[in-house]
């Protein structure tokens, strides 16, 4: 099966920051111009990304009508919480897959078939291409990714080629869209959502730095162009403000198996982690769980000093780390030590015995 496009946290980049960066050049519109609304308003967002589409071998089209992995991300004040919805999962309103609803109805029954599988609110719709998160990973000068196994792909109908060694790695745009589209191991899909998480978290926090907004500023102006979205530039540029400093938090849909590939939620989980996750205050005290501090023994000093005057005493595990941010599969305990960190919070598929803090060497630079 043909790797297709997962990359959808960057649309909540392209959003976050196309107010933040599209700062007009001397001469342009006044209208153009930021203005201070104050705070976020408070909406749901469907983020997703097209697939690419092939009319032959070796001839792809552009953008495709159905989407990959799909996110709903609620914006309220300065957080951003993501809900991550598989692709496999059977839609009700559609008849068939949740992927296929924006090929068979647009937009409209894309909104739809997230409302009803979420059980929430989505009032808006931002879908962008692969062309768009390549530019915008190279406005903000690449990303750094650490592999414990080299990553190798070859599709020769789709012109795709991937071949990375393991190590330490920085990746331009065209390189990280591949390490994205990469689903080939143990874990497919889900694998390939948890480095998204981290790429799209490296972009937001580089784009923060002055030096890359010219740059990310060109980028996000051809980027708006080619999104399907009923988001306006202006309205994103109203509330410039409360864009500075996002916090991003990331959770995934409660799913079971359904009949053949069909997934099915799993409404009683579900509705625990909307809990949860709607609700999501940081606790008055550290939370009892178990606490491990991973990366190199200088940063790993810092972290215990950092945890100790809480009361706190962590595990510790030296290691590599490409990019910085908490693990953990307990929302409540993540979003205390993600605070504490400064970091995004990111639950990954797999297992994470209490909270991992992982910390890497982006927080120096």
């Amino acid at each position: 099966m043909r790797p297709r496009l997962s990359l959808l946290l960057l649309s909540l980049a392209l959003f976050a920051l196309g107010g933040m960066l599209s700062w007009p050049r001397p001469g342009e519109e006044e209208g153009m111009r930021p203005r201070r609304a104050g705070a976020l308003p408070e909406m749901g967002v469907v983020v997703a990304a097209r697939d690419i589409e092939y009319c032959g071998y070796h001839t792809p089209c552009g953008p495709g009508s159905r989407t990959d992995t799909i996110f709903y991300v609620r914006l309220r004040g300065g957080e951003a919480r993501a809900l991550a919805i598989p692709r496999d999962l059977y839609s009700p309103v559609v008849g068939g897959k949740i992927n296929a609803a924006y090929a068979r109805g647009g937009a409209e029954l894309f909104k739809r078939a997230v409302a009803e599988a979420t059980g929430l609110v989505v009032e808006r719709h931002l879908i962008l291409t692969l062309e768009s998160v390549a530019r915008v990973v190279d406005a903000v000068g690449g990303v750094e990714v650490y592999l414990e196994r080299p990553m190798r792909y070859t599709d020769r109908a789709a012109r795709l080629f991937i071949d990375f060694p393991a190590g330490r790695l920085h990746l331009n745009g065209e390189e990280a869209v591949k390490y994205m589209r990469f689903r080939h191991d143990a874990l497919g899909d889900y694998a390939r959502l948890d480095r998204i998480k981290g790429v799209v978290s490296q972009v937001l926090k580089k784009a923060q730095d002055p030096r890359t907004w010219p740059a990310l500023a060109l980028a996000l102006r051809e980027a708006w162009r080619e999104l399907d979205t009923d988001l306006s530039l202006d309205e994103v540029l109203a509330y410039l403000p409360g864009v500075q400093g996002l916090r991003l938090s990331v959770a995934t849909l409660p799913t079971r198996e359904g009949r053949g590939t069909f997934l099915l939620v799993d409404e009683e989980a579900r509705a625990q982690v909307l809990a949860q996750w709607m609700g999501m205050a940081l606790p008055s005290s550290p939370p009892q769980v178990p606490v491990r501090l991973k990366g190199e023994r200088s940063l790993i000093l810092w972290g215990q000093a950092l945890l100790a005057r809480e009361g706190i005493e962590a595990q510790v595990e030296e290691a590599e780390v490409a990019q910085s941010a908490v693990y953990t599969k307990d929302l409540e305990a993540g979003s205390y030590f993600a605070e504490l960190f400064h970091l995004p919070l990111l639950a990954p598929h797999g297992p994470v015995p209490g909270v991992v803090v992982e910390l890497g060497r982006d927080l120096v630079q």
